[in-house]
């Protein structure tokens, strides 16, 4: 006997979403039949489930077999070749017997009371029964000891097709920032999950890329329905396995061909810094947001990767699209730094005005024009590369920092329509320069 088994014998669900477009599935069911059965068919898997990751606990499997079969007009019409169907005729209420055969260019048959042959037959064709081994959705095929069933089983197994991103949006005023970060997943897996405990990880899993198995098909892409969840503080984050897990305190149902927005973050009036970035390479300015992500800015929490959209009100209060940037996955305390575009009220220019020698000592003098057309100061970042070794810094007009070895960066204010000229002049010794290439 075959035992079948659907997803209304869940006693729990749970699925955690990757980013690398799979996902973890976790099942419970309770299995109860008074017959003996030697075969279950477990139904409602993910059509693209791997079945190579499948594992199974609370019942003997001898051999497992994944059915993927599906009915279609085609596989059906070439199933019945050579046997009886019907035509029916919705007017006359009448069906007419003919033998099926071919289906190669249309549908050509042979009349049974006649012995005629039909070509496409007017009215709807009427197959006797579902042919063996076809079936209407995918299912996994268990080979069992025969017996009477009352247990319990959990069923795990990886699926593709599904995935999650964060996306974020940041509304800057004068002074502060509103920042809401929102989880979208997309399911495309060939399944729903209905109430399921939903884990979001953050992370890179490594994965062994393969030729896509023989049982994956191509989905034609829908367009998929979005829904919105806002629901404050809903996920708890904690360290997982070096990689950060997101948990939805509530049960969620994410549907297939789906994309689901949840909403995971909501921070208020937080500070940022607006900050013009040069190097001797450019003449417009980026336009850089920096982000303290620290307890003081109501931050100080693990960001998983995603796009950052940011607004800003105009002097009528209405929101105004400025730029987006990609965040990394961004560690507690670590902070965010996006390129919103190139300024255009500033300009910037850069040159080397003196570069002479004294023995083995090289002296490079440097100059970086700056002119700022706002009517507000504005923070200027110039960001130095020297790709000489065994450098110093000989006289300069404004303090700088030295990151690396290779870089510096000056931080300056410049007023509102004023002309900065920023200078400085290093040497290099020319014998430790050799002496290291050497």
């Amino acid at each position: 006997m075959r035992y079948q088994s659907t997803n209304e014998e869940n006693q729990r669900l749970s699925i955690t979403i990757y980013n690398n477009q799979f996902g973890l599935v976790k099942e419970v069911r309770n299995l109860h039949s008074n017959e003996p059965c030697e075969e279950i068919q477990y139904l409602d898997v993910a059509k693209k489930i791997e079945t190579d990751s499948i594992m199974i606990n609370g019942i003997h499997v001898l051999e497992l077999n994944y059915d993927f079969d599906l009915v279609s007009k085609a596989k059906l019409l070439d199933k019945y070749l050579d046997q009886i169907i019907y035509v029916y005729d919705k007017k006359t209420e009448e069906k007419l017997s003919i033998r099926l055969l071919s289906v190669t260019d249309g549908i050509i048959g042979e009349r049974i009371d006649t012995k005629e042959i039909v070509i496409n037959p007017e009215g709807e064709l009427v197959l006797p029964s579902l042919p063996a081994g076809l079936i209407a959705k995918p299912a996994l095929l268990w080979k069992v000891p025969k017996a009477t069933l009352n247990q319990k089983v959990h069923v795990s197994y990886l699926t593709k097709g599904i995935k999650w991103d964060a996306n974020y949006v940041l509304n800057l005023n004068e002074n502060e920032f509103q920042l809401t970060g929102w989880v979208a997943i997309h399911n495309q897996s060939g399944a729903t999950f209905e109430n399921a405990q939903l884990k979001l990880i953050a992370g890179e899993i490594n994965r062994v890329e393969e030729i896509d198995h023989l049982y994956e098909h191509d989905y034609t892409d829908h367009d998929q329905m979005i829904v919105y969840s806002s629901v404050e503080s809903s996920f708890e984050e904690k360290s997982f396995a070096d990689q950060h897990m997101y948990t939805l305190h509530r049960p969620v149902t994410i549907k297939d061909e789906q994309e689901k927005q949840i909403n995971f973050l909501n921070v208020e009036r937080g500070t940022y810094r607006k900050i013009y970035e040069v190097s001797r390479y450019t003449t417009k300015p980026e336009i850089k947001i920096e982000i303290d992500n620290s307890k003081e800015n109501n931050l100080e929490i693990p960001l998983p990767k995603g796009k950052v959209k940011v607004y800003q009100a105009d002097s009528d209060h209405l929101l105004e699209f400025i730029g987006e940037d990609q965040i990394p996955h961004t560690a507690k305390k670590q902070p965010l730094v996006l390129t919103l575009g190139k300024a255009f009220d500033i300009v910037c220019d850069s040159m080397e005005i003196n570069r002479y020698q004294e023995e083995n000592l090289e002296f490079i003098e440097y100059h970086y024009y700056m002119n700022n057309l706002k009517d507000e100061t504005v923070m200027v970042r110039i960001n130095h590369s020297i790709p000489d070794r065994g450098w110093e810094m000989v006289e300069t007009s404004h303090d700088f920092e030295k990151v690396t070895s290779q870089s510096i960066i000056f931080n300056i204010e410049v007023g509102p329509d004023v002309d900065t000229i920023i200078s400085f002049k290093y040497v290099i010794d020319r014998t430790v320069y050799i002496k290291n290439r050497d």
